[in-house]
């Protein structure tokens, strides 16, 4: 027992903390005087220092915005003894996409295979890309994590992100970085994969009878067919009458293409007067509010296709970029074929709102999400 001494040094205790970092308690002086203890206890966050580097180097280099934020204890406890104790892990987000950081020990050495694995547990677990986070890496190394399609971070060297498409170094220009992030799927291509994830499985199907579905000339559907399989979404199947084979579930399928997914809206437009409104669906925050415990704003939001706006378009009063009692939002592909709903689906209005800053409407998002039944 010590009693009014100084500890060495040496006898110092640490206790490791889930999800990285750790307490160390130094005990200079403990006294006891009837169970009372004096401890001064300095908690020593490495881990958040870390990645607090790692949003300084998006930011300073790449003007990219990085967040990070704890795992919650039972999302931890979830995880395999080995991943726990090989990696400090968060979530994160990467210019608004989830991502997960996974941080990797000083003694831990896995191989580009290993972590291949580990990623696709980790990704299965916690529902989004991941992305390791290493201190040192010789270039040998970082060419075999990106030939096996491992993304990485190394601050202030480099960043490899396959899923978001994202390869830069630290002489990367802003123009590699806007042609990086410009590599997303065509609006037919989105369409198709939304259609699939809420209205009606693609699968099975000749491409024929998925031109019906969709609406699309069949020559469009081979277009969008053959970049959905570069971008490994889907495969191909049969020889005369081909099909293609969905190889995710689709929630897996959702995360997976998230990344490549952008906004539908192609333009926005106010009018005072809403003409035959069979031909739009709500949209935006009005949307919101319907799907969510949201207040609905004063001015509603309504949502048609690029081809039917055309088709309308002479027949709208007081049309103007500004001003106007009702917002339309003119969509790249025709929302009236993703929801029997008064409103837009589901996926389509998050993808139209999930660059809003409002904090309220981004819990509003994901409580939706959250409830989808895929």
């Amino acid at each position: 027992m010590w009693y009014g001494k100084r500890i060495p040094d040496k006898q110092l205790n640490f206790k490791y903390l889930p999800g990285g970092g750790f307490v160390k308690i130094e005990l200079p002086n403990i006294f006891l005087h009837t169970n009372i203890f004096i401890v001064i206890v300095h908690f020593l966050c490495y881990y958040c220092a870390a990645m607090r580097e790692i949003a300084k180097y998006m930011e300073q280099y790449f003007g990219l915005q990085a967040g990070i934020k704890p795992l919650k204890k039972a999302e931890l406890a979830n995880l395999p003894l080995y991943l726990r104790s090989n990696y400090n892990i968060s979530h994160g987000t990467l210019n608004g996409q989830k991502m997960i950081w996974a941080e990797l020990e000083n003694d831990v050495n896995s191989t580009p295979d290993q972590l291949k694995k580990q990623n696709n547990q980790l990704r299965q677990l916690l529902h989004a890309p991941v992305v390791f986070v290493f201190d040192k890496l010789d270039s040998w190394q970082r060419k075999r994590l990106i030939e096996k399609q491992v993304a990485f971070a190394q601050p202030f060297k480099q960043l490899f992100v396959p899923e978001l498409l994202l390869q830069l170094n630290d002489v990367a220009s802003s123009q590699n970085i806007a042609a990086a992030m410009a590599e997303k799927l065509t609006a037919p291509a989105q369409f198709a994969i939304l259609y699939h994830l809420q209205v009606a499985s693609l699968e099975q199907r000749p491409f024929q009878q998925i031109a019906g579905l969709l609406q699309y000339s069949t020559m469009t559907i081979t277009r969008l067919i053959k970049e959905l399989q570069n971008a490994q979404l889907l495969s191909v199947e049969g020889s005369k009458e081909k099909s293609v084979k969905f190889n995710l579930s689709k929630k897996e399928l959702w995360h997976k293409a998230l990344p490549l997914l952008n906004t539908p809206v192609r333009e926005i437009f106010f009018t005072d007067d809403l003409p035959n409104s069979k031909h739009f669906k709500i949209s935006g925050d009005t949307a919101l509010a319907a799907y969510s415990m949201l207040a609905e704003s004063l001015q509603k939001t309504y949502a048609i296709g690029k081809d039917e706006f055309r088709s309308l378009k002479g027949s709208l009063k007081n049309i103007d970029s500004k001003n106007g009692d009702y917002k339309i939002e003119v969509w790249h592909y025709n929302p009236l074929l993703l929801s029997q709903r008064n409103e837009v689906d589901k996926l389509s209005l998050y993808l139209s709102m999930q660059q809003e800053q409002d904090e309220r409407i981004q819990r509003a998002l994901q409580d939706f999400l959250n409830d989808m039944e895929w």
